[in-house]
């Protein structure tokens, strides 16, 4: 199995996608908060001393993380209330286990998505992971986030879908078709329209792409 190294990871750059800036606002994120700062997307962070959350884990998929499952490095930040620099070092740590690098094939700059539920749970917990749970998260399998992403089991996923749960723009998702990076289930199709992608493909893409 391959996973983007932290070697082979670059903070601080990302790829600009036509008609869907990196600084876009996520579903789920008012435009005011630029102005007022970022909300909370998770519960208060509990005391130092307190007892965990009953409900850390899987119990966190809320109707904002399924709305959104994944965000952008901009929305991230604003939402950690952090310098990108912190998050980057958070993403490479662990601290915010599940990142991908959605980039194009070949591209230089890298396109950062980091799932929801991770930022939660790094705004309630008051302490860095151990270097154990750090080498645990190896065995921590995809289908635990990539299958809530996608409410049913359909053996393809629309581009348009894809897209949404991404964080992406339509044209994103093409141009990793083109790359060869995802597979059609409908290979006579046009590029203008929504493309069947297989579902396996777009889980091998993500599994690949996960940044360990």
């Amino acid at each position: 199995m391959r996973f983007f190294s932290a070697a082979g990871f670059r903070p601080g750059k990302r790829e600009g996608i036509a008609g869907d800036p990196e600084r876009r606002v996520a579903p789920g994120f008012p435009e005011s908060r630029r102005q007022a700062g970022a909300p909370n997307i998770g519960s208060p962070p509990p005391a130092v001393g307190a007892a965990p959350a009953p409900s850390a884990g899987r119990g966190l998929v809320s109707c904002i993380t399924l709305q959104a499952p994944l965000l952008g490095v901009e929305p991230a930040r604003l939402a950690l209330r952090c310098s990108e620099k912190q998050l980057m070092e958070w993403v490479l740590s662990g601290d915010l286990e599940w990142a991908f690098d959605l980039r194009r094939a070949g591209a230089r700059r890298s396109c950062l998505r980091i799932l929801t539920e991770s930022i939660v749970l790094r705004q309630q917990r008051n302490r860095p992971i151990t270097p154990r749970e750090k080498a645990a998260q190896r065995a921590h399998p995809l289908e635990d986030v990539f299958d809530p992403m996608f409410q049913h089991h359909k053996p393809f996923l629309f581009s348009t879908e894809l897209a949404r749960v991404w964080a992406c723009s339509a044209s994103h998702v093409h141009n990793l078709i083109q790359d060869g990076l995802l597979g059609l289930v409908d290979k006579d199709y046009v590029p203008c329209e929504a493309a069947q992608v297989s579902r396996q493909s777009a889980f091998y893409f993500m599994q690949t792409r996960r940044i360990l």
